[in-house]
């Protein structure tokens, strides 16, 4: 990042909430993908009718999990960092999200060569990225675009949210609106990862289809080691065998 520009210190808090809401939002999406493929497992397994209780048990620990998770985000509190709070406080304050600030991420030595070769001005490329999500002055994001992107979330979570209030959070007496689905739930989830993505790349100048983790075969190598008697007898069981 160019050292000339210096941040404001509400630009720096945002970016200290950025990092806690990737974490957040990467963990949703991992769990989440966890719990469809141990579903699988069991649907698959000709020894478990479906739905079995486990499925059922399963079930219910991923949606006050990712209820509670999604609420975080979605939900703004004055003591707690939220998704939906910064990008309330990002239209509030959209000259922190500035060209200048977009184009100091990046340095002439990123520029791709083929523009050298048709004579454009790598300057002007990035500040036509930022224009995209800029305002008519093109100065800095548009706060109507942020406003958008919130109304989406908000209503996208209507449904999880009022549930998570009243049967997650609190016992509440009064019956929530409606029980969401496994459906709503994955989609809010990953509206919440596709408007992650847009925000990251004004943050960081840097571009990202999801923050799923991407694995790898071979990733754990290394980290898992059979101890030498591992075929041995348990001796405290010898006389269960």
């Amino acid at each position: 990042m160019n050292q000339e520009f210096q941040m404001s210190p509400k630009l720096k808090k945002w970016r200290k909430w950025m990092e806690t809401i990737h974490d957040e939002i990467r963990g949703l999406l991992r769990d989440t993908s966890m719990f469809w493929e141990i579903q699988a497992i069991i649907i698959e397994n000709p020894r478990t009718q479906w739905p079995s209780i486990f499925s059922r048990y399963l079930g219910r620990i991923y949606l006050s999990y990712a209820l509670s998770g999604l609420r975080r985000q979605m939900k703004p509190h004055k003591d707690s960092i939220s998704f939906v709070g910064l990008l309330d406080e990002i239209a509030k304050n959209p000259e922190e999200l500035s060209s200048n600030y977009y184009c100091s991420h990046r340095s002439e030595s990123e520029a791709p060569q083929q523009l050298d070769r048709v004579g454009l001005d790598y300057q002007q490329v990035i500040k036509a990225e930022f224009e995209q999500y800029a305002d008519a002055s093109g100065e800095h994001v548009c706060p109507q675009m942020v406003k958008d992107d919130l109304d989406k979330l908000k209503k996208a979570a209507k449904a999880c949210e009022d549930f998570a209030d009243k049967r997650i959070v609190h016992q509440d007496n009064r019956d929530p609106k409606g029980d969401p689905t496994f459906d709503q739930l994955d989609n809010c989830i990953k509206l919440l990862d596709q408007t992650y993505v847009k925000y990251h790349l004004l943050f960081y100048a840097e571009g990202m289809n999801t923050l799923m983790p991407t694995r790898q075969f071979g990733s754990a190598k290394g980290l898992i080691i059979m101890g030498e008697d591992f075929d041995d007898e348990l001796r405290d069981f010898k006389e269960y065998m």
